[in-house]
């Protein structure tokens, strides 16, 4: 996978997500990047692989669109393969059959497969994949699914992030990693840029073969999860992880460059530094670009992803007293514990049936925000934060 190799990625208007029209869209942005055929063949096992963050109802946009999800499975469906939908759910979700069928159930996924005869994975095994040509991450732990498949067709959601800046393709495969695994890759890699990192090595171990951007109508601010919902109107679909991040990033009003998964991409060669040679066809990415997309909180302005050295060490010094802190909200907070299963540093107890957080512990990841579907976490600047941020404003 080189970056002299030409990638492509398609645009299809997409107002709504009428089933019908949502269908007419997918089908259409896969024909012109060469058609079903040039992803997988009939007879093949194609696991679709939806960003499920947590089960969610389709109108909070926190996972793909079940519309969307229809449309790619039919898709492939009509083309002979064997059909699986599956993924494993955010950080504080464990993996097993009943945390599957309730998350399945939320977002409408089950209703897609009964609908189409398709499968729904319940399998909750996982196995360990070797990877030494991975630069930060060596090996994975992987669920079964995506191991047995043929193929794999990701399906993501145009969404901001309060870590990452934005969750697209190369994020989205996250969902690979058994659920409470996810914690310990935290852990390991506590700042965005090597997070980042093993990112692109995940997606070069498993080499999804089709991309699809569920950018009908995405998610803006404080996402994954308590964001917003803003229209977009479009449904792209594209070879490669990269070029279908470098268009999202377009899309919602970022450079691409300062999207740390890109970023890495360009520093292994994997895509030009000048971002060409991805081609885009269909309609011009131009039109569905929304320049006022809401970034999140967290946002710290447009840059690209600095290197490891001592000036980001400072910068991740004075970056911490700067940053956003998670705050519980007593009178919201339910006591369900998922924040406490998701922090990778075990920041977080329960007491009294609220969650209390130890911020001398917590790295600032916003996993427990992530995960908690209550709103009960909000993030909040401390005291010298606040100071920093008027210094830095002028104010």
């Amino acid at each position: 996978m080189g970056g002299a190799v030409k990638r492509v990625v398609s645009v299809v208007r997409c107002d709504d997500y009428d089933c019908e029209d949502v269908c007419t869209a997918v089908r259409r942005s896969i024909d012109l990047i060469g058609g079903i055929g040039a992803f997988a063949s009939p007879g093949q096992t194609v696991l679709v692989k939806p960003n499920l963050l947590a089960g969610s109802p389709p109108e909070t946009c926190v996972t793909t669109h079940p519309a969307v999800v229809y449309a790619v499975a039919e898709c492939l469906r009509d083309h002979g393969c064997r059909v699986i939908i599956g993924d494993s759910p955010g950080a504080g979700m464990p993996y097993r059959e009943a945390t599957l069928r309730r998350a399945y159930a939320a977002s409408g996924y089950d209703r897609v497969a009964e609908e189409l005869g398709v499968g729904l994975n319940l399998d909750t095994g996982h196995e360990i994949v070797s990877f030494p040509e991975g630069q930060v991450m060596k090996r994975f732990s992987i669920i079964n699914p995506a191991l047995e498949a043929d193929a794999i067709a990701v399906l993501s959601k145009a969404k901001t992030h309060n870590w990452t800046r934005m969750t697209g393709a190369a994020k989205n495969l996250f969902g690979l990693i058994p659920g409470l695994e996810k914690p310990g890759f935290h852990f390991r890699f506590q700042d965005e840029e090597s997070f980042s990192a093993m990112l692109v090595d995940l997606n070069e171990l498993m080499r999804p073969r089709l991309q699809i951007m569920d950018a009908v109508i995405g998610m803006e601010g404080d996402g994954p999860h308590s964001g917003t919902p803003r229209k977009i109107g479009a449904i792209l679909a594209s070879d490669d992880y990269t070029a279908m991040d470098v268009a999202t990033a377009r899309l919602i009003g970022m450079d691409p460059l300062e999207i740390a998964t890109i970023a890495h991409a360009v520093r292994r060669g994997l895509v030009r530094e000048d971002l060409g040679g991805i081609t885009f066809l269909g309609e011009p990415l131009e039109e569905f670009v929304v320049d006022d997309y809401r970034k999140p909180s967290t946002y710290r302005g447009k840059g690209r992803i600095l290197r490891h050295n001592s000036l980001l060490r400072l910068t991740r010094f004075f970056g911490r007293l700067y940053a956003l802190q998670p705050e519980i909200r007593k009178d919201v907070c339910v006591g369900c514990g998922r924040c406490e299963r998701a922090c990778p540093v075990d920041a977080i107890t329960m007491a009294d049936g609220r969650a209390v957080i130890d911020l001398r512990r917590c790295i600032r990841c916003y996993c427990c925000h992530e995960m908690c579907s209550d709103h009960a976490i909000r993030l909040e600047r401390s005291r010298i934060g606040r100071l920093i941020a008027g210094l830095a404003e002028g104010g």
